[in-house]
Parts: structure tokens; C-alpha cells; sequence
């Protein structure tokens, strides 16, 4: 897949929750099939899925999805999570979103104990609940369907390494989708090109999972085998093996990839600070300009001499978004570029229309990019987060400063270990710096870590029109959004050009594409 993928100029990122998603996916990768990979977020898109089939599946695509995941492989997954969740003509405006399950890790036998071990290399596997996989899977496998019908063109799948829990399953159901590409930034992948290839096959994987305070010698691992899902049904037979993309900020964590013990993955996109979403934090000791941002400096510009020595296929991505840029791009060595922001705000877009408009009205009227777009510290990962500065959103203090701190989704969650009792047992915990602070205290956090900290699992889903709501005298209070973009807009201005409201992904493509055929 690697050698077909070595065509694509322009990749269409992955952005958000549901911001990418199968609609956009599909008009990028149809735009001009040989050159460009439509991309689609594999960010909660269980919480995704789950709330549009209570909003009765507009149109009907996830119920379409399903069906096909159900005959293709001859299960009754897609049935049993359309009777747990869908509303037929979808619930009342003013009703809450009944949740997704949230995913808690266990031990095997089902505790959330972990008594004193010899502390000589051992492995505690934990687990989640079957029912919670199979959700997983099937949203994987839909998502992707729905972005490859009708074309021939390329499909990715774009993960956060941070939301480790889901990953693993999410990308097995994108693969029996047939996927062509795996994608995954925010973190070290390390070892997941190797999981990607006997995923292939359905063998058993397992991924080392990060646990805070862990005793010396202990490794937490989250164990899957594929055959153990509805008795094997999926696993009659190989599937294709997707190429996997490493997104990287710099260059020795390319180099190191690249040296892997396991396998390398199959190319690298090399992501600049000026990107939307989450980035790499600054080298060395943080440091805010006056308005609060980190500041970046040279040693955090990857060295593209050191990547075209490497070896592996790359494309640059952050601020990359017109045909000069392309071609400067693919002058270094670059195969191509990864474009967001300028998908971001086409019509296809999953970013809710009102959004789309202010954003747009307020680069009609000179806003600078600076002024529009923030490097901030909200996101309790604690990587620097990209936020649009949006009246009404989280973006604004006083919305922030209302807001009642909850951990409802639990995406970003950190899991760890309590301290140990007389016995030497500890208890696994989950918590989140966005959370509320009393709670993540007395879960072993310092409370000036959650200083800043936004909650993006709700305010990611309020941005594409899934937040949460709650009635209240005189009218619904919905879960106040995140809108997240890169600080480089002039793509997005060009094509607003002459006081025009709205775009498209074709024409988008078609502006960064130029002569290209």
C-alpha cells in the first residue's frame, strides 16, 4: 500500500471529533483519486456514533454501515448496538444524550486491585468490557465504509496516541473496512506498525499501556485477540494490511522510529507547531510569550536533511495549505503535504455551520491569524492545543469560568495506581486534569495542573453539534465547544474571496492541486 500512497501529493488531515469526517473523507479521495487521501478522524467516534442513532441516524448511513458489517461477516454486532442506542425519529430536542459506555480498565478476573508484585519484569494485563469492544469495532468499520463507497480513491484513519484505550479496536474495525492507511500523532507510536501487520492476520496483540506510579519492573499491557470476538467470526480471512504513518514534529523521533525493534512504520508526515489540534510541546524549559503561549525556537524545526537521509516516504504538514507550498514541500524531498484548517471550514466539514461562519466572517474583516487562533495549554494532556477564539466557546474565560468541571467521557484520562496499602495492594484509578479538581487530588494530582485545563471531550463534541444538553427555565443549555484550527489561514482567505460565503472540498483541493495531474 506504502508504493501506491508514494502517488499521493496532498493528505486531507485528520481533525477533531467527527470534524473529519466519512463525508469530507470521501469528497477529498474522490476529488482527484491518484493524488490526494481523504482522512477520517478515529477520535470517539463510539460517543460519535452513539449519539447520532439517538438522534434517530440522519439519513440513515449508520444503519446502512451496520447492515453491511453484519452481512459481510455474517454477525449480529450492528444489530445488538442499534438496539441498544437508536431512537427512531431520534429523542426530544431538550432530552440528554443518554451515554456511551466509559471504557474502565480491570484486571483479568475483573478487579481494580494489583497486589505487591516481586518487581522483576512483570507483565499485569488489563481489560475492558467486551460490549465496549464490540462498539468500538463496528464505529471503526462504519466510519470507513462509508468513506470508500462509490471511488477508488484513499482512505486514512487518523488516531490520537494519547486516547490509547480504544485505539486498538478502532483500528481493527477500520481494517475490515479495508482501509488504506493508519495514521497517529500526539504521542510516540512505537510498536503499533507491528501491531497494524498481525492485526492483519488476527493475531493476538498486545499494547503497553502507560499507568502512573507503577513499581519498578511492572508493565501494564492491554491484550486483544481478534479471534475471541463473536466466536471468530471476523477472522475468516487475511485483510490487507494498511500502510501506518507516523506523524513527528522532529527529527529524532523520526530517526528512532525508523531504527525500530519492532517495524518501522511505513512513511512519517512531519507535523510544524503551526498546526490545528494538539502539538509537541516546545524543547527544554517552557516559556509563554505575553499573552500566555509557548514560545517555539529553532531546535523544534525538524531537520529535513536528516529525514531524506532516513530513507522513509514523508509529506510536511502545519501551515502547508496552498501550491506554492506544495511544490516548495515536495522541492526538500517531500512526497507531499498534509493540509487541515482549509478542509476544516469546506462544506463537508463536520464543524458546525454557525462556527464555520464566524470564523469566516472574522477573516473577512482582517482578523489576523494571531488574533484568531491561540497556542494554548487547555487540553489535559498537557500538549500544546490550537483554539479558535470563538464568542459563546470554551475559548472565552467567563463561558470556561461558568462551566462545572465533570469527567463524563473520559478520553483523556490518565490511568494509575493509588498508593499502596499495608498489604503492598494498590487500586487502579482514572483521572482527568479537566475533571473536577477534588476528585483528581485525591487521585494522587497536583491541583496546579489542572489550572487551564478545558474538558475537549465535550467541548470536541459540542463542535460538530453533538454536546451535551440539559434543560433549564426558558430554554436548553448545551455543553459549550472547542474549535480548534491551525494559525495559518490564508488558504481559507483566498477561497473566501469576493465576500464568498461558502466551499467546497473539491474546490480546496483544486487551489492546492493547481496544474498537478
Amino acid at each position: 500500500m506504502i508504493d501506491h500512497l508514494r502517488q499521493v501529493q496532498l493528505i486531507q488531515g485528520g481533525m477533531g471529533v467527527y470534524v473529519s469526517n466519512w463525508r469530507l473523507a470521501r469528497a477529498v479521495a474522490m476529488a482527484r483519486e491518484e493524488v490526494t487521501a481523504g482522512t477520517v478522524s478515529g477520535t470517539a467516534l463510539d460517543i460519535v456514533y452513539v449519539r447520532l442513532l439517538q438522534l434517530g441516524d440522519p439519513g440513515g448511513h449508520i444503519r446502512r454501515g451496520l447492515a453491511a458489517l453484519d452481512a459481510q461477516f455474517g454477525v449480529t454486532m450492528g444489530q445488538r448496538i442499534l438496539e441498544r442506542y437508536f431512537i427512531e425519529g431520534g429523542k426530544a430536542a431538550d432530552a440528554r444524550f443518554a451515554p456511551a459506555p466509559i471504557i474502565n480498565v480491570r484486571t483479568e478476573n475483573g478487579s481494580t486491585q494489583i497486589p505487591a508484585t516481586s518487581g522483576e519484569n512483570t507483565i499485569i494485563p488489563l481489560v475492558i468490557d467486551p460490549e465496549i469492544i464490540e462498539l468500538q469495532i463496528a464505529t471503526g468499520f462504519v466510519e470507513v465504509w462509508l468513506a470508500k463507497q462509490g471511488h477508488q480513491g484513499t482512505i486514512l484513519i487518523n488516531f490520537l496516541n494519547k486516547v490509547e484505550l480504544p485505539l486498538l479496536y478502532i483500528m481493527y474495525g477500520a481494517m475490515l473496512a479495508e482501509v488504506d492507511g493508519i495514521v497517529v500523532g500526539a504521542g510516540n507510536p512505537e510498536g503499533l506498525p507491528a501491531i497494524c501487520s498481525r492485526l492483519a492476520q488476527h493475531e493476538p496483540v498486545s499494547r503497553e499501556l502507560a499507568v502512573l506510579y507503577q513499581g519498578s519492573g511492572e508493565h501494564f499491557s492491554l491484550p486483544f485477540d481478534p479471534r475471541q470476538v463473536c466466536g471468530g467470526a471476523l477472522a475468516q480471512r487475511p485483510l490487507k494490511r494498511p500502510a501506518f504513518l507516523a506523524i513527528v514534529t522532529r527529527h529524532d523521533l523520526a530517526q528512532a522510529l525508523a531504527a525500530s525493534g519492532t517495524e518501522p512504520p511505513d512513511g512519517m508526515i512531519i507535523e510544524n507547531h503551526t498546526a490545528g489540534g494538539h502539538n509537541a510541546n516546545p524543547t527544554g524549559p517552557l516559556h509563554r510569550d505575553e499573552i500566555g503561549q509557548p514560545i517555539y525556537g529553532p531546535d523544534d524545526i525538524a531537520d529535513l536533511a536528516v529525514l531524506r537521509e532516513i530513507g522513509l516516504p514523508f509529506w510536511l504538514a502545519g501551515g502547508y495549505g496552498n501550491h506554492d507550498q506544495l511544490r516548495a514541500a515536495q522541492a526538500t524531498g517531500a512526497v507531499g503535504i498534509q493540509a487541515g484548517s482549509i478542509f476544516a471550514l469546506c462544506e463537508e466539514s463536520g464543524l458546525r455551520p454557525e462556527y464555520r461562519t464566524a470564523l469566516m466572517d472574522a477573516l473577512r474583516a482582517g482578523m489576523d491569524d494571531s488574533q484568531l487562533v491561540r497556542t494554548t495549554l487547555v487540553s489535559p494532556t498537557g500538549f500544546a492545543f490550537k483554539v479558535a477564539q470563538i464568542a459563546g466557546t470554551l475559548s472565552d474565560e467567563e463561558v470556561f469560568a461558568h462551566r462545572p468541571r465533570i469527567c463524563d467521557i473520559g478520553l483523556l484520562q490518565q490511568i494509575g495506581l493509588s498508593a499502596p496499602d499495608g498489604s503492598g495492594t494498590r487500586t487502579i484509578f482514572q483521572r482527568c486534569a479537566a475533571g473536577p479538581v477534588a476528585g483528581y487530588v485525591s487521585k494522587r494530582g497536583l491541583a496546579r495542573n489542572t489550572e487551564e485545563r478545558r474538558c475537549l471531550c465535550n467541548g470536541l463534541l459540542a463542535c460538530v453539534g453533538l454536546g451535551q444538553v440539559k434543560p433549564m427555565a426558558g430554554g436548553v443549555f448545551e455543553e459549550p465547544a472547542v474549535v480548534t484550527l491551525g494559525d495559518h489561514l490564508d488558504g481559507v482567505r483566498r477561497l473566501s474571496r469576493n465576500g464568498q460565503m461558502r466551499y467546497w472540498a473539491h474546490d480546496a483541493v483544486a487551489d492546492i492541486l493547481g496544474d498537478v495531474v
